[in-house]
Parts: structure tokens; C-alpha cells; sequence
């Protein structure tokens, strides 16, 4: 068992999502300004195309994590065996990935509706970017590797500098040679290759220790078996994270998919938290006996609860008056109700990161799969008629609704017991009566005084709390 502390881990891996972002909002008005509105959006949509095809990775980034995460009491030479056997799979699934994007990307770009000098540079783009699925598929289980060592440190430091330097050198090459797709398209690649490269490095040193050691077939039917449900699983997860703004603009027009996607897209910020969380107590459930991985998850769920409600309470009640100054009053009006209630599932949302992670700890992907494919068509019967009873507001209470199906149906599939889940009771009381006050429409200086005293109540609950004391000790998560 590793001796990194648990709650280091989680900072690091906090630190490791805020970077990227920060780095984005920095880089992205410049980018704007030095290859012009049309080069960006087209950037942009590239990228976008690039994330589906992550589809390729076949779940063997999260397999080969949760795979060398079980198996660290095992002797290094089989874990390492596991690691090789993931890295030849993915560096085929690679290779295809980059054939078949190559094969539907050069029809689509030539009959691309652009200006023929745009069509060109991104004819002249596309064999770099087929460069980028070998390459990121491979740095996925680099990442899967050290996570499952609990090398966070390294991991996030080294994620962080590729996210800077995939922003930045593109627009270095831009900025000093000249505005074009393919050679922001260029950087990209050459700053991934950098990041990944040094991910590998890390990973083969730890894997030189063993000696020469070859993949084994023995190993490809669990990295398949396990990474087939998360496939299955991310081939679901757009429709139910999408469905709702495609409704929403065939229903309500697209002016209302800005007053719910601009919304939806700030208050899910707020998940990095449970994900960073998520991610550091990953390897150690798996590692796990069931029983004492299920005592995990209850302390895990008792500090994001009170954790998140600090963050969710405020920004419910507060969320109208920070619309109007951030975007403007009409705006506001519009969104603000809808924005409360999707708050109100981002905080349901982030305590069901915890029998999420569970399940898949306990080489359970399938159950999580198939609760999502569950989910689909009522969701969808549930977005219509709540957005024909309510608006723009009925949309926000589907997902929300959505969201808590999803926690309840989870929980109770890992088989969670009311006395593992009580001590989210007090923190959720507290985010329904943000709600409520809410719908009160108070002046900005009772917003501040309610949001002031539920987050006072919400902190004098966790000092309370003894066992959540407990759990915020360091030294409680070293020997955990």
C-alpha cells in the first residue's frame, strides 16, 4: 500500500483540473485575437471531434487502473505484465482510431461549407491531428498506471504541464510564424507528445524494476471485459448529458439552450471536487476487501456532502444577482431558476461520484452501464413533459430528477445502508432550503444573510460530526 496521504492526493489531483482551466481562460482570448473567430471555432470543432473518437480508448485507461490497482499485493512481474498488455492494445486501438478518422475526416473537410484557403489548411491538419489518438491513447494508460500507484504528485504535475503547454505552444507557432490551423494543430501535437513522453518515462521506470517482462494475452480478456462496460457506459453518458439542450432548442428555440447551457456549463465546474476525490480513493478501493471498501465510501460520502453543500448553498442562493452582473439582468430573469435547480443536481450529482467509484472499484462497470441505459428513455419522457408543465425550469428538474434516480439506483446497487448514507441527510436539508429561499426572489442583502446562516449551520454541523472530524485528520488518511 502506498504511503502517499489520501487527502495530498486529492489536493493534487484539485490543483491538476484548476490548471487546465485557468490556463484556458487565459490563452483563449489571445487565441481569438491571433487566428481570427473562424480558425478557433473551426479549432474547436476539431477538438470536439477528437473527443468522440476518445471512444477508441475501449475503457482500457480505467481497466488497466482499476486491473494494477487490484492486483498491488501480486508480485511486481504480473503487474507490469498487466501494464504492457494494456499499452499494446492501446497503441493498436491507436493506430485504428487514426485510420478510421483519416478515412471519414478527409471526405467531410472537402465538402466543408468554408472559404477554399480554411478547407485547405485543414486537409493540411488532418494527418497531424490522426497523430494525436495513438499518442493519447497510450498517455491514458501512462495516466491509468500512476494512478493506480498513487503517484499523483507526478501525475498531476506532469498532466498540468502538458495542459500549458498543448495552449500555449500552439499559439506560440501561430503568433510567430503565421495564423493557421495546421500549425496550431502542429504544436498541439508536438506539446502532447512532450506530456505523454513524460508520463511514459515515469511509468517504464517503475516497470524496468521487473526486468524484462513481454504483454500476455493472458491479461486482454479483463482489460476488454472490465473497459467494455465503461465503453458502453461513455457511449451513453453524451446522450444523457446532451439530450437535454437538443430538447430544449427543438421545444423552446435556441436563445433558451444559451439560458441553460452558459448556466450548466459554470455550476458543473463545481464537480471537480467529487472527480479529484474520486480519482485518489479509485486504486485504494480497489485494493480492497468489499467490507472495508464499503467503510471507505461512507467517510468519503459524509465529506463531500458537507463539502459540496458550502460551495452549493451559496451559489444557489446567490446565482441570479451573480448572472445579472456577469452576463446581465434580462439574462438573469431567464436563467436564474433553472441555474438554482441544476446547483441543486450538481450537489446530488457529486455524492453519487461515491458508489460510482464503489462499483467500479469492485470490478462492478456493468451495473453502472446498464443503470445509465435504464435512465435513457424515461429521462427523455421526463425532459418533454416537464418542459411543456414548466419551461425552461422544467428541463433543469428533469436532470435534476435524472440525477437522483441515478444516486438512488447506485447506492442501492453497491448496497449502501441508511447508516452509510445519514450523514448526507443534514447537508442536503440545508441545499433544499437554499432552494426555497430562492423562490422568495429576497433583495441581495437577505440572499447574503440566508446564504451566510445555512453555510454557518452547515459548519457547526461538521464540527459536530466527530467521525468527520476524524476523517479531515491527516493522520487518519495515512494509515487509511
Amino acid at each position: 500500500m502506498s504511503a502517499s496521504r489520501l487527502h495530498h492526493n486529492v489536493l493534487y489531483n484539485l490543483a491538476g483540473s484548476v490548471i487546465p482551466i485557468l490556463a484556458a481562460l487565459v490563452t483563449i482570448p489571445i487565441y481569438i485575437r491571433t487566428i481570427g473567430e473562424v480558425r478557433y471555432g473551426l479549432l474547436s470543432l476539431i477538438w470536439l471531434a477528437f473527443g468522440y473518437f476518445g471512444i477508441f480508448d475501449l475503457g482500457l485507461s480505467r481497466a488497466a487502473a482499476y486491473r494494477l490497482s487490484a492486483l498491488r499485493k501480486q508480485d511486481l512481474s504480473v503487474r507490469v505484465s498487466v501494464f504492457y498488455t494494456a499499452c499494446s492494445l492501446s497503441l493498436c486501438m491507436g493506430v485504428f482510431a487514426c485510420f478510421v478518422f483519416h478515412l471519414i475526416a478527409v471526405p467531410l473537410a472537402e465538402y466543408f461549407t468554408v472559404d477554399p484557403l480554411l478547407r485547405a489548411e485543414i486537409l493540411r491538419a488532418l494527418p497531424l491531428i490522426s497523430l494525436f489518438f495513438p499518442i493519447s491513447l497510450l498517455g491514458g494508460i501512462f495516466g491509468g498506471c500512476l494512478q493506480a500507484e498513487e503517484r499523483f504528485l507526478v501525475l498531476n504535475l506532469q498532466q498540468s504541464v502538458g495542459s500549458i503547454l498543448v495552449q500555449c505552444l500552439p499559439l506560440a507557432l501561430t503568433f510567430l510564424i503565421r495564423p493557421s490551423l495546421e500549425l496550431a494543430v502542429l504544436g498541439a501535437v508536438v506539446a502532447r507528445f512532450i506530456s505523454v513522453g513524460w508520463l511514459g518515462v515515469s511509468c517504464f521506470n517503475w516497470a524496468r524494476a521487473a526486468g524484462r517482462i513481454k504483454a500476455s494475452f493472458s491479461h486482454v480478456k479483463d482489460l476488454f471485459a472490465y473497459g467494455g462496460w465503461i465503453t458502453f457506459s461513455d457511449m451513453i453518458a453524451p446522450l444523457l448529458n446532451g439530450l437535454d439542450q437538443m430538447i430544449i432548442g427543438a421545444t423552446l428555440g435556441p436563445r433558451a439552450i444559451a439560458h441553460y447551457s452558459v448556466p450548466f456549463s459554470v455550476a458543473s465546474k463545481i464537480l471537480i471536487i467529487p472527480a479529484s476525490f474520486n480519482r485518489a480513493v479509485f486504486p485504494r478501493m480497489s485494493a480492497m476487501h468489499t467490507k472495508d471498501a464499503r467503510e471507505l465510501s461512507k467517510k468519503a460520502l459524509s465529506i463531500v456532502a458537507h463539502v459540496m453543500a458550502l460551495l452549493s448553498v451559496p451559489a444557489i442562493i446567490l446565482v441570479q444577482p451573480a448572472l445579472e452582473i456577469w452576463i446581465g439582468k434580462d439574462f438573469a430573469n431567464e436563467a436564474h431558476l433553472a441555474a438554482s435547480i441544476l446547483i441543486v443536481g450538481m450537489w446530488f450529482n457529486s455524492i453519487g461520484y461515491i458508489p460510482w467509484t464503489f462499483l467500479q472499484s469492485q470490478g462492478r462497470p456493468d451495473v453502472v452501464a446498464k443503470i445509465h441505459a435504464l435512465e435513457l428513455l424515461p429521462f427523455v419522457a421526463m425532459l418533454y413533459g416537464l418542459i411543456w408543465l414548466f419551461g425552461l425550469p422544467g428541463a433543469a428538474l428533469a436532470w435534476c430528477l435524472r440525477i437522483i434516480l441515478d444516486v438512488a439506483l447506485q447506492s442501492w446497487f453497491a448496497k449502501f445502508r441508511w447508516s452509510d448514507g445519514r450523514s448526507v441527510v443534514f447537508p442536503g436539508i440545508m441545499v433544499i432550503l437554499a432552494m426555497l429561499v430562492t423562490s422568495f426572489h429576497p433583495a441581495l442583502a437577505w440572499s447574503l444573510i440566508s446564504a451566510g446562516m445555512l453555510c454557518c449551520a452547515v459548519t457547526l454541523k461538521m464540527m459536530q460530526e466527530e467521525d468527520l472530524v476524524l476523517y479531515t485528520r491527516p493522520e487518519f488518511w495515512r494509515r487509511t
